[in-house]
């Protein structure tokens, strides 16, 4: 007599465990705290807080060898700037510029030679003394080109020849900050950071 709860008494035929397909098993929950559900993902990647922070203290320096090279090419490029004012204004057209040492070629020459010099060391002294040397620098070479292309003036001079006078001094005051300022934007080296190639 066969049991009512099983029926007839036949069994039902089993699957073939072959045939089942494996269960899949849960997935890991991400190691990540910031890609779990619920979690509000932040700006800094992983391992942002174990890097340490740079020195904030630190001083400003130059990349001498590189800094005196493009200092030395501005020497003999603002000498040249007072050689070719001298040979335009005073022998070209014969305006009379009154120029240091008494105002030759050779003195005009030496005159943008030594500006530069004396502002390619002010501004690598800046650099160690001041605590934003590019601004000082400007003021500073400003202040100075000022001076001088002012100086022409002074007494009773004839008003050509010192107002020429005055802007070869522009000139030189320009050129000399430029390119030096180029040159310690590429020579200056920050805490932390190589100086720029």
């Amino acid at each position: 007599m066969s049991d009512p709860r099983h029926g007839d008494g036949r069994h039902e035929p089993t699957a073939d465990p072959a045939s089942v397909p494996p269960s899949v098993p849960p997935a890991d929950p991400p190691a990540d705290p910031a890609q779990q559900p619920g979690t509000v993902p932040t700006s800094e990647p992983a391992g942002a807080w174990d890097a340490p922070a740079p020195a904030s203290g630190g001083r400003l320096s130059l990349d001498l060898r590189r800094y005196w090279v493009g200092a030395t090419t501005t020497v003999v490029v603002c000498g040249l700037v007072g050689l070719a004012a001298s040979v335009i204004f005073d022998q070209a057209f014969d305006l009379g510029l009154l120029g240091p040492f008494g105002g030759s070629a050779a003195a005009w020459t030496l005159a943008g030679a030594l500006f530069a010099l004396f502002a390619a060391a002010v501004l690598q002294l800046l650099v160690v003394v001041a605590p934003r040397p590019q601004m000082f620098f400007g003021w500073l070479v400003g202040v100075v080109t000022v001076i001088l292309a002012v100086a022409p003036f002074t007494g009773d001079p004839e008003p050509v020849p010192a107002l020429v006078t005055a802007l070869v001094w522009v000139l030189l005051g320009v050129a000399a900050s430029s390119m030096l300022s180029a040159v310690l934007g590429r020579t200056l080296v920050r805490p932390g950071r190589p100086a720029t190639r």
